[in-house]
C-alpha cells in the first residue's frame, strides 16, 4: 500500500487499520502504480514497523531499484520479498508492453541489482499476452543469466494470464492457450533445468494447470473460491462479459476444486476448446 495522491497521514491511518487486522508479525504487500517511484516509501515502511509490521513484499517494475541508496535503505528496514513485473527481454517489446522509452536498461539494472542482494526472494512476473509469449524461454534464459552472474539468490518465476480487465482493456494482448502454451511448456521446462522455481496456480490470473506439462507438480496447494465460476460450453454475447469460465468437463478433472478456469471474455474470444482434463 503506497501512493502519491495520500497524504502521509492518511497512509498512517491506514497502516494503524492493517496493522489490527493483521496482528502480530503481519505481512504487508507494498503495490499500487509504482511504489518505488515514490520517494517517500521508506518512511511508510518505517511507520509499518512502528505499528509492528516485520515482513514485506515489494511489487514493483524494478526500475527504481537501480539506485543503489534505495535498494539498500529497502534491505535495511527489512523488505525481503520481491514480485517484479518483466514481460519482456528485447527493449523494442518491453517498451511496447510497459508503454515507455528507454526504461529498459534501468529495468535490467534494477532487476540485475536485486539479484546481487544476498538474503532476498526475487520472483520475476511475466504477463503472457500476444506480444511476448513466442519469446517466453529465452526470457527465462536471460533472466537466469543474470542471476548467476550475481551473488545473491537465484530469481523465481510466476507466469500469468491476463484476467478479465486485461482483456477488456487491451484485446490486442489478448492469446488464445492454443498458441501461447507450447511456448509456456518450454519455458518452464528451462527453469527447471536452471534451478529456477515457479510459482503454483494462486488464482484469477494463473493459467489452468491442464495448460502444463505435468499439473501436480504446478496446482494450488488449497481449493480456491468458485464463486465467480460458471460451467457452460457457449460464452458468446452476455455471457462473456465477467466472471470465470470452465467447460462442464472440467468438473471432472481432479483439479477443478484448485483452478478458476479463464477469464469469462477469453472464452468469449477462443472457446474453451484448449482446456482438458488434467492428469
Amino acid at each position: 500500500m503506497t501512493g502519491k495522491a495520500a497524504d502521509l497521514g492518511e497512509i498512517e491511518r491506514a497502516l494503524d487499520a492493517q496493522a489490527l487486522r493483521a496482528g502480530p508479525r503481519g505481512e504487508l504487500t507494498l503495490s499500487g502504480g509504482e511504489p518505488a517511484s515514490d520517494p517517500r516509501l521508506p518512511a511508510i515502511v518505517a511507520a509499518a514497523r512502528e505499528r509492528g509490521f516485520r515482513r514485506f513484499v515489494l511489487q514493483t517494475n524494478g526500475v527504481y531499484l537501480a539506485r543503489p541508496r534505495l535498494l539498500d535503505e529497502l534491505i535495511g528496514l527489512g523488505v525481503r520479498t520481491f514480485l517484479v513485473s518483466f514481460h519482456a527481454h528485447r527493449p523494442a517489446s518491453y517498451d511496447k508492453l510497459t508503454g515507455s522509452r528507454g526504461q529498459y536498461p534501468r529495468a535490467v539494472a534494477g532487476l540485475t541489482r536485486l539479484l546481487g542482494a544476498e538474503g532476498c526472494s526475487v520472483t520475476v512476473n511475466v504477463v503472457v499476452n500476444a506480444h511476448n509469449y513466442r519469446d517466453l524461454p529465452e526470457l527465462v534464459d536471460f533472466i537466469a543469466a543474470l542471476g548467476k552472474r550475481r551473488a545473491g539468490g537465484r530469481p523465481g518465476f510466476y507466469f500469468s494470464m491476463l484476467n478479465e480487465i486485461g482483456h477488456q482493456k487491451v484485446p490486442s494482448w489478448t492469446v488464445a492457450l492454443e498458441d501461447a502454451a507450447p511456448f509456456l511448456r518450454r519455458a518452464v521446462e528451462r527453469c527447471r533445468a536452471a534451478g529456477l522455481a515457479v510459482s503454483r496456480s494462486g488464482g484469477e490470473s494463473s493459467f489452468p494447470v491442464c495448460q502444463l506439462a505435468q499439473p501436480a507438480r504446478h496446482a494450488s496447494p488449497r481449493t480456491l473460491p468458485q464463486e465467480r465460476v460458471r460451467y457452460a460450453e457457449d460464452f458468446t454475447g452476455e455471457a462473456g462479459a465477467v466472471g470465470r469460465a470452465k467447460a462442464p468437463a472440467c468438473r471432472e478433472c481432479p483439479y477443478d476444486a484448485r483452478c478458476v478456469g479463464v477469464p469469462a471474455p477469453y472464452a468469449r474470444l477462443y472457446g474453451l476448446g484448449a482446456l482438458r482434463l488434467g492428469t
